[in-house]
């Protein structure tokens, strides 16, 4: 087996490992593994109205899986419709008050666990892991694989700054919000996110 080959097998097995306890969490609380995913994606972006059609492409999944999926949720009170005020012809996916409630369990179940995970390691080690995940998402939209990456690495308001005297100045600046961001202040999910002209899937 090849290092590449290595690689993947590893991510594989975590993804599957975290499939199998937010499939776990998701049961426990009635629901299905997909209809967890679509709550956590919200509780996750509290400031982001979702279409169904967004949601669809950040969770990589079909638009008739995820319409499906926020129909159920709407049924047992997690979720409602609303109009969007940028658009009158479009619909948003809000959280009703017991869909937080139920994502941010989902959440808490879920950090609590792998923070276990992620003590084994050192400081400087969880911060590198950070930023090596970060540059595979990155390189997985720029190929294609992932359809949507809000993080900061793919975000055109990124720059890197000087690796001169790194240990006394952060990583990168943010021309948005105009402030320097070490690597544990990158973002996952940014609001503000704009894709880079050439990293922009067609």
């Amino acid at each position: 087996m090849t290092l590449g080959s290595k690689v993947i097998a590893a991510l594989e097995r975590l993804g599957r490992v975290l499939r199998s306890v937010l499939l776990a969490d998701a049961l426990g609380e009635d629901i299905s593994i997909t209809q967890a995913q679509i709550l956590l994606q919200c509780y996750l972006q509290p400031g982001r109205l979702y279409s169904v059609t967004e949601l669809a492409e950040e969770l990589d999944l079909t638009q008739p899986t995820i319409s499906d999926s926020v129909t159920s949720l709407q049924r047992k009170g997690l979720l409602q419709k609303l109009q969007r005020e940028d658009d009158r012809r479009a619909v948003a996916v809000v959280l009703t008050a017991k869909g937080r409630a139920t994502a941010h369990r989902l959440w808490q179940r879920q950090v609590r666990r792998f923070e276990k995970v992620l003590s084994h390691l050192s400081a400087n080690q969880e911060v590198q892991l950070l930023h090596l995940l970060l540059q595979t998402i990155a390189a997985a939209y720029a190929e294609g694989v992932l359809r949507s990456a809000r993080t900061c690495l793919t975000c055109r308001f990124l720059r890197r700054l000087s690796t001169e005297h790194r240990e006394r100045q952060p990583a990168y600046f943010c021309s948005f919000l105009e402030i320097p961001l070490d690597i544990p202040d990158l973002r996952i999910l940014c609001p503000d996110h704009e894709p880079r002209e050439e990293e922009r899937v067609n």
